[in-house]
């Protein structure tokens, strides 16, 4: 897999410190204005490498159960294949970053929400099927790489793919209950995550449930 490649900060502020990090640089917190901020320059992304030692804190918000809500932290503490451990084996990624594992949950094969090379203007299908504890669903996928821009972040200005996704699914082993998902993703390049993201999940007869999901922090071994 190639190497990601940050955009260039060095125009933007003194301050500002490129990381090396896996053989990839990665955007530290911008000390200019998001106005001052050049605009993002496209590229055809590749998959991330990821490394021992590398972190991502997320912070996590549900408007409808607040009490849901949480900042946690994600370490790379092992790669295994072309899987990267996170947490010692708590959550893990597959070859494009996309989640297999996370806690007593888990998808397969994945959950689908980024493919590479990357580019502006691909789309995609896939289907999972989901498990946590004895529920069980299975997921029809539609995803949209719709733009590449600048995002503004708790962690700092990134260049970003804009990914609209939108899942249908359904109850599976037997369950009842069905539904739809919209989802709006930023993508870093940079970090090798997605660094920002929008869903809504709409069960048929439930309220909606809106949840924000947004990189707080990113780190790597010195």
């Amino acid at each position: 897999m190639k190497q990601r490649i940050a955009h260039d900060l060095a125009a933007l502020a003194p301050a500002a410190v490129l990381l090396l990090c896996g053989g990839a640089y990665a955007q530290t917190v911008p000390t200019v204005p998001a106005s001052a901020v050049q605009p993002a320059v496209e590229r055809v992304a590749s998959a991330a490498t990821y490394i021992v030692g590398e972190q991502w804190t997320f912070h996590y918000e549900n408007a409808l159960e607040p009490a849901k809500n949480a900042t946690y932290t994600q370490t790379v503490s092992r790669i295994d294949g072309d899987r990267a451990e996170l947490n010692r084996g708590a959550s893990v990624l597959d070859a494009n970053g996309n989640l297999v594992k996370i806690g007593d949950a888990s998808y397969e094969p994945s959950d689908g929400k980024l493919r590479f090379p990357m580019r502006v203007g691909d789309k995609w299908t896939s289907s999972y099927t989901y498990h946590t504890g004895s529920w069980e669903s299975i997921g029809q996928r539609q995803t949209s790489v719709v733009g590449f821009e600048g995002v503004d972040t708790a962690a700092g200005h990134f260049d970003a793919y804009k990914i609209e996704q939108v899942v249908a699914w359904r109850a599976g082993g037997g369950g009842r209950g069905e539904g739809s998902t919209r989802e709006t993703d930023w993508y870093a390049p940079a970090v090798g995550r997605i660094v920002k993201a929008d869903f809504v999940d709409q069960a048929t007869h439930a309220a909606p449930t809106t949840t924000h999901v947004e990189l707080v922090r990113f780190s790597c071994p010195q």
